[in-house]
């Protein structure tokens, strides 16, 4: 064997490696200006009222939330100074692209406006990590060019970046731009290598290019605020920027108004300040009148009635409790709104006009607004002025009574976020239920005012009596918002209008004699065209004498009425006036009621205005009430049909009628005017009838009954439905079942469903009208479980029994579901588009009609088989019923068959039912037979209620003259039939995510023939039809002998805990604690005691003295069994020697006697016995009785015992036992 030597080498230490410290380092401050407002605003800000992410910069004490934030206020004067430190208008614009040496960076600028260019570089890190493990910085050189109007570039900055830094560090530099008649083309270089290897990080990447055009601009009429902050403060992010100024926008008021106070000081001379105010009389007024943002180039200040604003003014600022109990008070209206988007004027200024309970019209030339506010009478209609004599009332739907209201106000203090409030009017829920609206209420802030605005909505929805009537000419004196009286005798009960005969001074004398008396107030219409009213002194027949002479000498022949307290007029609010070209005019009004304001504005009570004298009379009830029954025959089938009559009582009009069987509930019959009903296949039972009358004024008789009858009909409730079964469709379920014999009197099947299998919590699903026999639940998601049950319901109201619950899992199989999905989705815009092949595009694709005026501008070159072309083209048409525009771009070169193009179309087309809008670019380019086509198109149509808004991207390959639809992605919504369907849709062979890390791109995710292979993921919830697991599945909290669980491919699970329901095979175990079993099957065995009998007697001759005991063995098992029972004890006891003759045992299984091997101990007058058997039993068997029964012959005394004891069952030659 060979030996080796060696020696020890010298005593060399060895190298710790040194890391040198970061010398790049870059901050980030973001200059942000907002404009707050369009126009000037009183201002009032401070940094406490300045939130950043909703935290103000500074508190009230004077501490400081952010440090080194500096920011500046103009209000949105004309003649504001310009905020320094914003001396340019920059235009951020993001790139995120890497600068490479073997590719610069280019970028065309076409904007000639701009001043100059900020560049932002980026380096996530820079560094160098040497072979001793010394970490340094690392240098890279760059340059950055320009090229004006298409000249050669010029070199303007050469620079490096050269140090270490190990966090993001970024650089700018401004390029000023030279003067240019076309633009200018930037290009950025690298001039250091990539190293592409993880000892060296150089990635330099051009984060942002800045567009710059230096001004100093002071914006006037707009409100700026300029913030400045560390961008670190806030993870290199623009935080939210939100403000609370304590005034808003200046607007006009009257120069006696004290916006801070809400006061009115004197006379109005009708001149107007300068102030903020958020009384939304005057936000209206501005809105009106504004040049800039509101109608004023249309509408002049003399075209608008700032009289009755000054009016609704002073409504809205008076004082009304806040709701908060106690003493405080508010404003009543207010208007806090903020108009961020260009809407039409009509709706804007009808939007703010209902803050104040108002509407809007044009009239005399007029901007008119009017509030739904306190006011006197304006005009009185009666019997005498109103064409036909008879007005006409309406009412809303009973369906449409609304209980509860759902406002939504923005909530200033917190941070103006959309909050609501619920308001509930308890009887009219306990009358019509829950019915729900929704409402927004504009420019509110306060939840007081949100709650006001919520009960004014529900009492005016609860009490909206409409009338409408046609007049004469006097029907042009009232407008819009007017309160008007209207006495209608028909209505009232007695005349309580008509017209004057004469008057003179305080005397008026009348048309007729009337009821009217002292204390009576007197109402009629003046000349001037307005209502007046005087209190009845004195009445001689019909001269009436009032308190004080009227402001104007009433006409002959002009309308008056009187309001009682008795007998008040009705009060209507005019809502609209209608020409009818006759000379007459048609008026309607909605129901006022002067009590309603406050109610709403103090909870004060409503007393409702005695419209009407005619009294509730008592309305006799029916008579002679009767039921009977009699059968007919229909198709082969009896049926019983129950008979109801009754005796018309005095005045009755119609009738309300109720049935019942066997004190079930009551059963309505529709309201009829007939003096009887019937019922088809009634069942047998004790049935009971009660009727009641109502006459004309809907006054209701107390119930008449009917003595209650026996009927004989069918018997027993109908059958339950027939094979009630639940399947899954795609996305529901679906429910069939039959129906049974002698149900076709079914009225519907009642279905009810549960998330238990116990039904709890169970809802209705449906009632399904009779004779379908199938329903579908739609809508649920994939795998979704339900419980169903349901039962007949037949038209007398029985109701059958329910049937067993069901299971009904919508479908959860992945290869079902996908083709349904496919098929819906390539039914849509955005399928179609998905899947399109492109075709050469050129001006085929042009609106095939001719243009009104049209532009078209073409440059050609041609040189032997060579050809380019640019050309544009530009089209426009409109017409009564339609109108169009597009424009066209096309640019092409081709050489001997070799073509490539660029073509650009945008086009927009609307008519009167349909509008569409369209811009797509495509990339073509052609080889002979071989070609590439690239289309970027978007599109965007309506028609009626249905439309589309879609952006795809398609491309098709040639190759031998055959088209591909290679690939294509796109996105869209789409609205049909009122419901909203989005969609994002990719074709392609392959499909990837990739993730950028250490120098190269690793995927994340591929898709590739028809297969998804991920590198990781983290799913919520996940359903999964066949899971495949290559190596070990486990919990999260999974240590073997611990805790949670562990699947291997191996086969050998390990659970920590666990329940196990059902079967569960297995070859060996062990179990180290307790084991806890109903019932046990295998090779085991059980037992149980049967209990001790006694008996004794006396006879005279020899008797058989038996007792016996049983018990049942349950069995069952797949194996025979064994019964044993190895020692039983039985005893008899002689009153004298020789009493006892003999005794035997007899046992009995299933019925089978056996004598079990016996030990009989004697004495003269005992006997004792000891008995052992076992007897086979054959597999499966099941509920085995066993039976000892004990015999003592005897005479004289006797008492004879069952002894307890054991019977044992086993398996059958049992493999624990091997025999030798």
């Amino acid at each position: 064997m060979e030996t080796i030597y060696g020696a020890k080498g010298g005593g060399g230490g060895g190298h710790t490696p040194v890391e040198a410290k970061d010398n790049l380092l870059s901050e980030s401050t973001a200059k942000i200006l907002l404009a707050i407002s369009e126009g000037e605003i009183a201002g009032g800000l401070d940094d406490t009222r300045i939130f950043l992410d909703e935290t103000p910069i500074g508190n009230a004490d004077g501490t400081k939330n952010f440090e080194g934030v500096t920011w500046e206020f103009r209000p949105g004067s004309e003649q504001q100074e310009y905020i320094k430190g914003i001396p340019s208008v920059d235009n951020d614009i993001a790139v995120g692209v890497e600068l490479r040496d073997d590719q610069p960076y280019i970028r065309m600028i076409n904007n000639t406006q701009l001043s100059a260019i900020r560049l932002r570089f980026s380096v996530p890190q820079l560094m160098r990590q040497h072979d001793n493990g010394d970490t340094t910085g690392y240098r890279i050189v760059y340059t950055i060019d320009l090229s004006t109007d298409g000249a050669g570039y010029q070199e303007l900055v050469k620079s490096a970046f050269d140090g270490k830094t190990t966090s993001e560090y970024q650089r700018t530099h401004r390029i000023d731009l030279p003067s240019a008649t076309t633009g200018w083309q930037l290009r950025v270089r690298r001039l250091t290598k990539n190293q592409n290897t993880a000892r060296i990080a150089d990635k330099v990447s051009i984060a942002a290019v800045t567009e710059v055009i230096d001004a100093k601009l002071r914006y006037p009429n707009t409100a700026l605020l300029f913030v400045t902050f560390n961008a670190r403060q806030f993870n290199n992010r623009i935080p939210k920027i939100s403000v609370r100024p304590k005034g808003g926008l200046l607007v006009k008021v009257p120069t006696n108004y004290d916006p801070v106070n809400r006061t009115y000081a004197g006379v109005w001379d009708g001149t107007f300040k300068l102030a903020a105010t958020n009384n939304p009389a005057w936000v209206f007024y501005d809105l009106v009148l504004n040049n800039r943002y509101g109608s004023g180039d249309r509408i002049k200040a003399h075209q608008i009635e700032k009289w009755d604003l000054y009016k609704i003014a002073q409504y809205c600022d008076e004082w009304v409790p806040d709701g908060r109990g106690g003493e405080g008070k508010e404003p009543r209206f207010l208007c806090d709104v903020y108009i961020q988007s260009q809407e039409a004027a009509y709706t804007v200024l009808r939007d703010i006009a209902a803050i104040f309970r108002g509407m809007t019209f044009w009239a005399d030339n007029k901007v008119n607004a009017v509030a739904d506010m306190p006011a006197s009478i304006f005009r009185t209609f009666t019997n005498a002025n109103i064409v036909g004599g008879k007005p006409s009332y309406s009412g809303g739907s009973i369906q449409n009574r609304y209980t509860q209201a759902l406002v939504s106000f923005t909530d200033t203090d917190n941070h103006s976020k959309d909050d609501i409030e619920a308001v509930a009017d308890l009887k009219l829920q306990h009358r019509y239920g829950v019915r729900r609206v929704e409402l927004s209420a504009i420019g509110c802030t306060r939840r007081s005012e949100a709650n006001r605005r919520g009960r004014w909505a529900l009492l005016t929805n609860a009490n909206d009596r409409m009338i409408t009537f046609a007049t004469g000419l006097e029907g042009a004196i009232p407008s819009p918002g007017h309160i008007i009286a209207v006495a209608d005798s028909n209505l009232a009960g007695r005349d309580n209008g008509g017209r004057i005969s004469s008057a003179k001074g305080r005397s008026i004398t009348l048309d007729r004699e009337t009821s009217i008396k002292a204390g009576d107030r007197l109402i009629i219409n003046l000349p001037d065209g307005k209502s007046e009213g005087r209190t009845v002194t004195s009445v001689n027949k019909k001269v009436v004498t009032v308190s004080v002479e009227y402001s104007q000498i009433p006409q002959k022949e002009t309308v008056w009425v009187v309001d009682s307290d008795d007998l008040a007029v009705q009060l209507y609010r005019v809502i609209n006036i209608s020409d009818n070209g006759d000379n007459t005019y048609t008026i309607s009004g909605a129901i006022h009621n002067p009590d309603h304001y406050d109610h709403i504005d103090s909870g004060a009570r409503i007393d409702e205005r005695p419209v009407t004298v005619i009294p509730p009379r008592v309305q006799p009830a029916p008579k002679n009430v009767k039921i009977s029954s009699y059968s007919r025959v229909e198709q082969g089938i009896a049926f019983s049909t129950l008979s109801v009559s009754w005796e018309a009582p005095e005045s009755a009009i119609a009738y309300e009628a109720q049935w019942r069987r066997d004190n079930g509930n009551w059963i309505n019959v529709p309201r009829t005017s007939s003096l009887g009903f019937e019922v088809d296949g009634i069942y047998s039972g004790r049935y009971q009838v009660r009727v009641r009358a109502v006459n004309a004024s809907e006054i209701s008789s107390i119930w008449a009954n009917a003595p209650e009858t026996s009927l004989t009909g069918k018997v027993g409730n109908p059958p339950k439905p027939v094979n009630f079964k639940a399947s899954p469709r795609v996305f529901g379920i679906k429910l069939d079942w039959g129906f049974d014999e002698n149900t076709s009197d079914t009225l519907k099947t009642e279905i009810q469903y549960s998330k238990t299998p116990n039904g709890e919590d169970l809802m209705l699903l449906s009632d399904v009208p009779y004779p379908s026999r199938n329903y579908e639940m739609a809508g649920l998601a994939a795998g979704v479980v339900f419980y169903f049950r349901a039962r007949l319901v037949d038209k007398s109201g029985n109701e059958s029994e329910w049937t067993q619950w069901v299971r009904g899992e919508s479908e959860f199989d992945v290869n079902t579901i996908l083709p349904d999905l496919n098929e819906h989705f390539m039914s849509t815009e955005a399928g179609k588009q998905l899947s399109q092949e492109l075709d050469w595009l050129n001006e085929s694709i042009l609106v095939n009609s001719a243009a009104i005026k049209e532009v078209k501008k073409e440059v050609t070159v041609n040189h032997e088989q060579s050809q380019s072309q640019h050309k544009t083209l530009e089209r426009a048409f409109a017409d009564e019923r339609k109108s169009w525009a597009e424009k066209y771009a096309q640019v092409t070169a081709s050489i001997n068959g070799v073509n490539a193009g660029v073509v650009r179309l945008d086009k927009a087309v609307t008519n009167l039912d349909r509008s569409f809008s369209e811009s797509q670019k495509q990339v073509q380019v052609k080889l002979d037979n071989q070609g590439a086509l690239i289309n970027s198109k978007m599109q965007a149509e309506f028609k009626q209620n249905a439309g589309y808004a879609m952006h795809s991207t398609n491309i098709t390959i040639m190759v031998d003259g055959k088209k591909y639809n290679a690939a294509s992605m796109v996105i869209s919504a789409e609205v049909k039939a009122g419901k909203i369907e989005s969609f994002i849709g990719f074709n392609a062979n392959n499909f990837a995510f990739l993730n950028p890390t250490r120098g190269k791109m690793e995927p994340l995710m591929f898709m590739k023939n028809g297969q998804i292979y991920m590198r990781e993921s983290f799913i919520a919830d996940a359903s999964i039809s066949n899971a495949k697991i290559g190596n070990v599945i486990q919990s999260n909290n999974f240590v073997s002998g611990k805790s949670g669980w562990q699947i291997n491919k191996n086969g050998t699970p390990e659970f920590n805990d666990g329940v196990f329901r059902g079967k569960i095979y297995a070859r060996d175990g062990e179990f180290r604690g307790t084991v806890y079993v109903d019932k046990l099957v295998g090779d085991n065995a059980t037992a149980t005691i049967y209990k001790e009998v006694s008996k004794g007697e006396i006879h005279g001759k020899r008797y058989d003295q038996i007792i016996e005991t049983s018990v049942i063995y349950k069995g069952g098992m797949p194996y025979d069994v064994d019964l044993l029972m190895p020692m039983m004890q039985f005893t008899s006891e002689g009153s004298v020697p020789g009493a006892i003759h003999s005794t035997r045992v007899e046992i009995f299984i299933n019925g089978i006697k056996y004598s079990p091997q016996t030990t009989v101990i004697a004495t003269e007058k005992d006997r004792r016995l000891i008995c052992s058997l076992y007897a086979t039993l054959k597999a499966a068997v099941k509920d085995v009785k066993v039976t000892i029964r004990y015999i003592t012959y005897h005479k004289n005394g006797c008492k004879t015992t069952i002894h307890p004891a054991m019977i044992i069952a086993c398996k059958h030659n049992s493999s624990s036992f091997i025999s030798i």
